[in-house]
C-alpha cells in the first residue's frame, strides 16, 4: 500500500554520549510523547552512567520507513548494544485522512519487533501503550471512547501480543487517563510538568531492567 502522509513529517534521533561506547544504554523509541519525557528519564538515570537515547518522529508501525528506521538506529552500522529498548507507537496514522488499517499496524509492530530482536537479541524489550486522546481544541484530560477508538484497538492489540510472546508492558494509558495529575497542553500532548511525571515512570520502569541485566 501507498502510505498516507502527515502535513509534515518528522523524525529526530539522538544519541546520548555518542563515543562512549563502553557506557550502558537505553532506547527510547516513540514519538512527541516520547521526546517530551526522554530528557526527564535521562536525568534520573545519569548518576548510574546510562545513555538515555531516542528514536522519536511521526511514522506509523506498518510504514516500512519506520522498521527502516529501527533497523537503522539499533543494527550493526551504528554499533551500540542496548541493555533495554522502550518502544511505543499508536498515536500517528489514526486520524481519518491518515488511518492507517488495523491489520497493518499490527503486523508492523511484529515486523517491528522482529528487527529489535534480531539487533539487539540481549536487550530487555518493553512495549509501551499510547496515552489518551482528547476533544480536539481541549485540554480536558476526561478520556472519552468516540476520541480514542483507534488508541483502544491498538493498545489491546498490543497487549494480547506482549501476553503471547512474554514481553512486559508499561501501560502509560492506565498511568494518564483522567488523572489530574497528568495535565494536558492540548488534546494530545502534556504539560511540561506532566511530562516529567510520566518520565519518573518510565525511567522506574527502565531502570528496574537495567538492574535486571546486571543480576
Amino acid at each position: 500500500m501507498i502510505f498516507p502522509r502527515e502535513y509534515a513529517e518528522w523524525n529526530d534521533f539522538w544519541w546520548e554520549k555518542a563515543g562512549d561506547r563502553e557506557r550502558r544504554r537505553v532506547l527510547l523509541i516513540g514519538d512527541s510523547i516520547t521526546r517530551s519525557y526522554r530528557d526527564r528519564v535521562q536525568e534520573i538515570l545519569k548518576p548510574r552512567r546510562i545513555a538515555v537515547d531516542k528514536l522519536c518522529g511521526s511514522r506509523c508501525a506498518g510504514d516500512p520507513i519506520l522498521t527502516a528506521e529501527i533497523d537503522l538506529m539499533t543494527g550493526p552500522l551504528n554499533g551500540y548494544r542496548y541493555d533495554v529498548i522502550h518502544f511505543n507507537n499508536g498515536l500517528h496514522g489514526g486520524c481519518n485522512d491518515t488511518r492507517i488499517p488495523l491489520d497493518v499496524y499490527e503486523q508492523g509492530i511484529r515486523d517491528i519487533v522482529a528487527v529489535l530482536c534480531r539487533n539487539q537479541p540481549e536487550a530487555k524489550l518493553i512495549l509501551v501503550t499510547s496515552t489518551p486522546m482528547s476533544d480536539i481544541g481541549t485540554t480536558s484530560i476526561e478520556v472519552k471512547p468516540e476520541n480514542n477508538v483507534f488508541v483502544h484497538e491498538r493498545n489491546n492489540f498490543l497487549r494480547r501480543f506482549a501476553a503471547e510472546n512474554g514481553y512486559p508492558v508499561n501501560d502509560l494509558y492506565a498511568l494518564v487517563a483522567n488523572s489530574p495529575d497528568f495535565p494536558k497542553s492540548d488534546n494530545v500532548h502534556f504539560t511540561k510538568d506532566a511530562a516529567a511525571r510520566i518520565g519518573d515512570r518510565v525511567a522506574e520502569v527502565v531502570e528496574g531492567y537495567v538492574k535486571s541485566t546486571q543480576s
